[in-house]
């Protein structure tokens, strides 16, 4: 670059900056299909709970699972994104105790659920359980990525602190 810039073209440019580092936070925030996927392998793995069968059980139980962690994996290593951000300045601790806060809340929402309803002799306690996690899934995974996007927001290279 030659020359001085202007208040003006600096201003710009820096706005510039900015959409781009917004662009590049939004396409590492992970997508709503994740979270209904990951919500239909929860059920299938609590309706297949419920069968009590060996044979369901064998089968259903590991191909959700490793379906699961699959997409999980895609979606924190980017295999599904256009972006990829190394940066752990950029989440920080905040993001890391949100994603970790919301993943126990799912967690013992279900198995508390599904265990009351054992207890008290619930027909397919743990489909209703996992239908009832997927559904926090379903609607509070979309509130965390806003959350972690306000967080990376914050976090993000060149915005005076």
């Amino acid at each position: 670059m030659s020359g001085h810039l202007q208040p003006d073209e600096a201003t710009s440019a820096l706005v510039q900056i900015r959409q781009q580092q917004g662009k590049v936070i939004d396409a590492v925030l992970v997508p709503g299909w994740y979270w209904w996927a990951v919500a239909a392998g929860m059920v299938a793995i609590g309706a297949a709970a419920d069968t009590r069968d060996a044979v369901v059980l064998a089968v259903v139980i590991p191909i959700a699972a490793v379906l699961i962690a699959a997409l999980t994996a895609g979606m924190i290593f980017g295999a599904y994104r256009h972006a990829r951000v190394r940066s752990s300045e950029l989440l920080g601790g905040r993001g890391a105790v949100a994603i970790v806060g919301f993943v126990w809340l799912v967690v013992a929402l279900t198995l508390g659920i599904g265990f009351a309803l054992r207890a008290a002799g619930a027909h397919l306690p743990a489909t209703i359980a996992t239908a009832i996690g997927g559904a926090a899934l379903v609607t509070a995974g979309p509130f965390l990525m806003r959350k972690l996007r306000e967080i990376m927001l914050g976090n993000r290279a060149g915005r005076v602190r």
